[in-house]
């Protein structure tokens, strides 16, 4: 599977059917069963699947959320004001999640942890917590790409694209 541009206009048409049955010639795919570990573990886990940062060329992240949109946007912009994201899909407290997506030309380490650790948090049930999804494409220089989709605290799927 060959990938050039991921954008938020074009990243469900290019990877729905990899979301979906988790398969797909020339990509390797893999879940992650991480339950058992603590949640910096977790995160560390994530940071080394991804080098670390090395290398890469760019990264988009898909951000659906359960919560309320002002919610989102004020941690981004208190947190993280220099983070660009785009709104596609508002949440209308409902059981459809709203959606945003934030690309960069290389990994804010700091935001990458922040958002993981709310995102494992919700599922414990501790704070600080944002109930949403995480899903990160990273495309390594002259090399490959990553998708990887963290569902919730148990685990992700990865495929090596």
């Amino acid at each position: 599977m060959k990938i050039n541009t991921i954008k938020p206009n074009n990243f469900d048409k290019i990877f729905k059917e990899l979301l979906k049955n988790k398969k797909k010639k020339g990509v390797a795919s893999a879940r992650i069963d991480f339950e058992s570990i603590c949640v910096d573990d977790k995160i560390k886990l994530i940071l080394f699947l991804i080098s670390d940062g090395v290398n890469i060329e760019n990264i988009l992240y898909k951000i659906l959320f359960w919560e309320d949109d002002a919610k989102i946007e004020n941690y981004i912009n208190k947190n993280f004001p220099k983070e660009k994201f785009t709104k596609i899909k508002p949440y209308k407290n409902q059981a459809e999640a709203g959606v945003f997506f934030i690309e960069e030309n290389e990994i804010n380490i700091k935001f990458l942890k922040s958002i993981l650790l709310r995102h494992f948090n919700f599922e414990l049930a501790k704070n600080p917590a944002l109930n949403m999804r995480v899903f990160l494409f990273i495309k390594i220089k002259n090399k490959f790409s990553i998708l990887l989709d963290i569902y919730d605290d148990r685990g992700c799927y990865i495929h090596y694209i």
